[in-house]
């Protein structure tokens, strides 16, 4: 029975860029050492290809991954840039994430949820062959590849905790629903480079 593991990675630690603080933003020097120690970790894994989103923090961690698989196929693809890939009802919500909800532009829901909804299915195709694929995206499409994975609701994406450079491991089988294999693990970082994003409550 053939079958597709994805290792989706978020990507490396950065600071923000004002002028486009969706899609910009370059590593800084956790970011850079969290990704080097990612790399490391993955490099006994046997690959199929490295896909990675063409926002700019996420393909200087994938230009960092290269070093450590050098010979792995590489590209960049828009649908697996950061988005917003669903909105759940506000009783489902809290008074956070409704404020956060009410402010996104027009149109970012929607075209969010079209993007989710082609990343799953271009990523999570199985073929005749066995393969193993590496995602270098964003937090929120990787919660919503595990939501989809477990058939969670529409709010599923917003209930993990999500580190820069998690790994998370799904299985896709051509016959048999996806086994979620691990979720936002972060082994192969230092304490001091494990989930600096977040407040100490938040961190493991």
């Amino acid at each position: 029975m053939p079958t597709r593991s994805l290792y989706l990675v978020r990507h490396a630690a950065y600071d923000e860029d004002p002028v486009d603080p969706v899609h910009g933003g370059t590593l800084n020097d956790v970011g850079m050492a969290q990704a080097a120690a990612l790399g490391e970790r993955l490099a006994k894994v046997e690959f199929t290809a490295l896909f990675h989103s063409t926002s700019l923090r996420a393909v200087e961690t994938a230009d960092i991954l290269a070093f450590s698989l050098p010979s792995l196929h590489r590209e960049g693809t828009d649908v697996l840039r950061e988005c917003v890939p669903a909105r759940p009802d506000d009783a489902e919500l809290t008074d956070s994430q409704r404020a956060f909800f009410a402010q996104l532009p027009p149109g970012v829901i929607e075209t969010g949820a079209v993007q989710a909804g082609e990343a799953v299915a271009r990523f999570t195709e199985v073929g005749d062959l066995d393969r193993t694929d590496l995602l270098v995206t964003h937090g929120n499409l990787i919660n919503f590849f595990v939501a989809e994975a477990m058939g969670a609701p529409a709010a599923g994406w917003l209930r993990p905790v999500d580190y820069h450079c998690g790994v998370t491991v799904i299985r896709y089988h051509s016959e048999v629903p996806p086994r979620v294999l691990c979720v936002n693990d972060t082994g192969h970082l230092a304490e001091d480079l494990r989930g600096v994003e977040y407040p100490p409550d938040l961190r493991w």
